[in-house]
């Protein structure tokens, strides 16, 4: 057990043998403790200053501190902090117009850190009661139920000092009397602790802390780190907070800034310049903040966190939970009022107060994407643009969202970009298709046929048109056969010709029906797709366009020399428009047939 600085105490008092909680239940309560100036049956020197045992070995808290409760061992400023401006607050329900300040000086040399404030103080009764029983239990769960009353939170927050350092000390003077005297207390990791009246007074109510860090501690209490983590902590804080003479609070908040002010702040703090800000208020428990767009895509699903704030005192720097977690696109800084703290307070209880607040903020930012792409439509589009995929998985999961994107969002179609909603209000059934390849082997048909087809192949696309019409009354999903319908070819006029080349086009072309007949565009030699095998023993289709230059000769001269060859190579190709994956052998089979062409070509002319 370390003692290092057992004896470097303010107040040392003598020493004798440790008073057990048997001995201390058994004996009066009166007779083994100091009691406040004035009051009856003053306590002998020796026993004013008897060490007294916590209910639990206090090594076994600091455990439950370290390991269970809190993320760091930086926590211990922060607790500090909390408990001196909580006094503070408190002081000022008791003395209304009251405005204290709280004063920390780093650690130097061999001297402690010193946390002081102008607050409410302690008596020795309370001293005693919240420091002699705080630590009853190394259940952290415990530890949150003595969150809720303002003794266990001060508790809490001085034994956190046992993160890094051995011996801490406090002198405290209680503003609830003007004759109260000030009554030191000494904790020592080894489980013990001294109360009696300081030989020392303060000059006034308040509290002072005194944190003796251990070697391995020492850093947390120097200069530049206790600067550093002080201001972080409580620069939003509306109290005087000064660190050996600078202050470092009273810093407006970023969603009191003017909008240039916070765009600076997100550059400086958060490291991106935002699409835009959302103003964050719920108009419940007084949650306040801001939220940054971010101006990179973002996945569904996992979070940036956000900058938390409880009345002004920095909870987290990066957390998840108080935003919907569908606000991948958005980064915030939000100060949580009166939103209750988790035993850490690193973070806010999961509590039915914190659902309603999430969900008002969820209607906050939806309704800030509603107003800005009316009043701002560059900046709705620009948000669309990066997190649309995101935003479409919402839109599948959520009514809300997507009411929004259905009337905002533009998906493509080959008659340009088009809302679901201009789709509907067409009043006609609206083709599309699931997948990219199939949209790409349509589109140039259907643009010059004229027709319609909505591409639903991106993530999320499907459901949210199976979402929006459940029924399939007015969105009919394409296949791959349906190319033929948009394509809508005529009959050729040659029909003799056509017959005949079908004839030597199925004879080369085992397993594919052939036809013959013209469609745009003329560019597109034909079209090819697969089906269920027929009871021709056929398992694709081919359409040969007449209005094509190769197609046109074929027909002109069907038994030439090369046909076979220019109709298997056709065939490929017609494939290959198709988006269908025409393998090793197909390969080889249209190089073979281009070869082949390439070399009746050079040949003819030779021969002629």
């Amino acid at each position: 057990m370390r003692q290092r600085n057992a004896d470097r105490t303010t107040e040392p008092g003598p020493e004798p043998e440790a008073l057990l909680p048997s001995a201390r239940r058994g004996a009066d309560r009166g007779a083994g403790r100091p009691v406040a100036a004035g009051g009856p049956d003053p306590a002998p020197a020796a026993d004013a200053a008897a060490r007294e045992q916590f209910h639990v070995d206090l090594r076994g808290i600091v455990d439950v501190l370290s390991h269970h409760l809190y993320s760091s061992p930086r926590v211990f400023l922060r607790e500090l902090l909390q408990n001196a401006t909580d006094a503070l607050e408190a002081r000022a329900r008791l003395e209304p117009g009251f405005a204290g300040a709280v004063r920390v000086t780093s650690a130097r040399g061999a001297e402690p850190l010193v946390v002081h404030d102008d607050g409410v103080g302690l008596t020795a009764d309370e001293m005693r009661d919240l420091l002699a029983t705080i630590g009853g239990s190394s259940k952290r769960g415990d530890f949150a139920g003595a969150r809720r009353q303002l003794l266990g939170q001060f508790g809490i927050g001085l034994l956190s000092c046992f993160l890094v350092g051995d011996t801490v000390e406090l002198r405290s003077r209680s503003a609830k009397d003007p004759h109260a005297p000030t009554i030191a207390w000494v904790g020592r990791s080894d489980g013990t602790f001294s109360i009696s009246e300081a030989s020392t007074p303060l000059e006034g109510p308040g509290t002072e802390v005194r944190v003796h860090p251990r070697p391995e501690g020492a850093g947390w209490c120097l200069a530049p780190t206790v600067h550093d983590l002080a201001a972080a902590f409580v620069e939003h804080l509306p109290v005087d907070v000064l660190v050996d003479d600078r202050l470092v609070s009273r810093v407006t908040p970023p969603w009191d800034l003017p909008v240039e002010d916070q765009l600076r702040w997100c550059r400086e703090r958060l490291g991106f310049e935002p699409l835009g800000i959302v103003p964050l208020d719920s108009s419940l428990l007084d949650v306040r903040g801001i939220g940054f767009v971010l101006p990179y895509t973002a996945m569904p699903g996992h979070r940036t966190g956000d900058r938390l704030y409880s009345r002004g005192m920095l909870v987290a720097d990066s957390d998840s939970h108080v935003l919907p977690g569908w606000a991948f696109f958005c980064r915030a800084v939000i100060d949580g009022g009166d939103l209750p703290l988790t035993a850490s307070r690193e973070a806010f209880q999961e509590t039915g107060s914190l659902d309603i607040v999430r969900e008002r903020l969820g209607k906050v930012l939806l309704g800030e994407l509603i107003m800005v792409q009316g009043l701002r439509p560059d900046a709705y589009e620009a948000v669309m643009r990066l997190h649309a995929d995101g935003l479409k998985a919402l839109a599948a999961q959520g009514e809300d969202m997507r009411d929004l994107l259905r009337s905002t969002m533009p998906f493509r179609t080959t008659q340009g970009d088009r809302t679901l909603d201009a789709l509907v209000a067409a009043g006609d059934p609206v083709p599309y298709v699931t997948d990219a390849d199939l949209y790409a082997a349509m589109v140039d048909v259907a643009v010059h046929a004229g027709r319609l087809v909505l591409d639903a192949s991106g993530p999320h696309d499907a459901a949210i048109v199976a979402a929006l019409d459940p029924d399939g009354r007015v969105f009919r999903a394409l296949g791959p056969a349906d190319v033929v319908g948009i394509a809508d070819p005529t009959p050729v006029e040659d029909a003799a010709g056509a017959r005949r080349l079908v004839e030597v086009a199925s004879a080369h072309l085992p397993g594919v029906a052939v036809e013959v007949a013209s469609f745009r565009p003329e560019t597109r030699p034909a079209l090819w797709w697969p089906h269920e095998p027929a009871a021709d023993g056929t398992t694709s289709g081919l359409v040969l366009n007449a209005l094509h230059p190769a197609v046109a000769r074929l027909l002109a001269v069907p038994d030439a020399v090369g046909a076979a060859d220019a109709l298997r190579a056709l065939h490929v190709v017609a494939m290959l428009l198709g988006r269908a994956d025409v393998g090793p052998e197909r390969t080889g089979v249209l190089a073979d047939a281009v070869g082949a062409l390439v070399t009746a070509a050079v040949a003819g002319p030779a021969t002629a």
